[in-house]
């Protein structure tokens, strides 16, 4: 896959605000890059977004999440700050990395409205109360209003999801910004569909941008309860960190044994390690304690094998998400060799 191509739409999917359950914005931009290469394409009901590449062999799904984790409003004070929970399944959310970040809510006509996450600093606060992390329900939204009444003329209300706000930025061969979760596998998606339009390809192919996923793998749950996939690849993060470097970047992608919630296909994993051999690509193999992924909605409700391939990622669910974009490369000309 061409890498600057590849730059180029990370960015803009990343930049995109799509929140879950709210991922339209991200699924139009996905809708119109993918009728650059072909018109068969569709949404199931729940907001799945499919594209297919017709061929003889097994039926096989190619899928990343467009939903990206962020907050809710889930009160709206007198004076006109936010109120937050997690709109994505956590036991706890990570307050450490809140404060003063921008944030962009979204209204029910898709507005974007920015913001700040506000904890009080400074001279107003005592020396016990630096030394620890605020707790969720002491970090309020900042959208510069001073009652519920500006607040609503906003277009802001319960229920309103919200995102990091943040430009990506390039660091030498790495990138840094918000959503690389997922829309780093977005991004091989859009390049596997400009490659298989002018190439054949080894198998009925089909690439699925999928819903809710940072919520317990909804989409991809309702996605393979309604069409029957014999093998499913689902692309992602692997996240890794500077103590316990379970990947680590620019060495290649990775192929994923296990997860939180269950082992990937064995023959499947060979396949690819065997692949990425035959055409000197390099790949790292991974064992993932946590976590879940689309791959458990194909496995379960459509009986599929499944292999998870991922980028390594340092401090995911952030707004600072950083992968190497020679890995995003490489997992791309897997993914072409592996399929055509």
């Amino acid at each position: 896959m061409n890498e600057s191509t590849m730059v180029h739409h990370l960015k803009m999917l990343s930049e995109i605000t799509g929140p879950v359950g709210r991922e339209t914005l991200v699924q139009a931009h996905m809708e119109e890059q993918f009728r650059t290469y072909t018109s068969d394409l569709a949404y199931d009901n729940v907001g799945n977004l499919l594209t297919h590449f017709p061929g003889k062999g097994v039926k096989t799904v190619i899928a990343a999440h467009a939903c990206e984790i962020g907050f809710v409003v889930k009160s709206i004070t007198e004076d006109g700050l936010l109120k937050i929970a997690p709109n994505y399944k956590t036991r706890s959310a990570d307050t450490r990395i809140l404060p003063f970040h921008d944030v962009t809510v979204l209204t029910d006509t898709y507005e974007l409205v920015d913001g700040v996450f506000t904890v009080d600093t400074g001279h107003v606060v005592d020396s016990e109360t630096r030394k620890k992390a605020p707790k969720l329900e002491d970090i309020c939204v900042d959208v510069g209003c001073n009652s519920i009444t500006e607040v609503k003329a906003m277009g802001i209300d319960v229920g309103c999801p919200m995102t990091w706000k943040g430009k990506v930025q390039r660091m030498g061969t790495r990138m840094k910004g918000k959503a690389m979760d997922d829309r780093l596998g977005l991004t091989i998606l859009l390049g596997l569909a400009e490659y298989f339009s002018e190439t054949s390809v080894n198998c009925d192919l089909w690439l699925a941008s999928t819903v809710q996923e940072e919520i317990g793998v909804r989409g991809a749950r309702a996605l393979a309860s309604q069409c029957r996939f014999d093998e499913a690849y689902i692309l992602e993060i692997v996240p890794t960190s500077r103590s316990d470097k379970t990947v680590v970047l620019g060495e290649g992608p990775a192929i994923v044994y296990k997860d939180g919630s269950m082992h990937y296909h064995h023959n499947l994993i060979v396949n690819c390690k065997k692949t990425a051999r035959e055409y000197d690509i390099l790949y790292q193999c991974a064992i993932l304690e946590r976590g879940i992924t689309d791959g458990l909605g194909f496995f379960m409700h459509s009986a599929s094998k499944t292999v998870l391939l991922g980028c390594p990622t340092l401090y995911p669910h952030s707004p600072g998400e950083t992968i190497d974009v020679r890995d995003l490369r490489q997992l791309g000309t897997l993914l072409e060799y592996i399929l055509e």
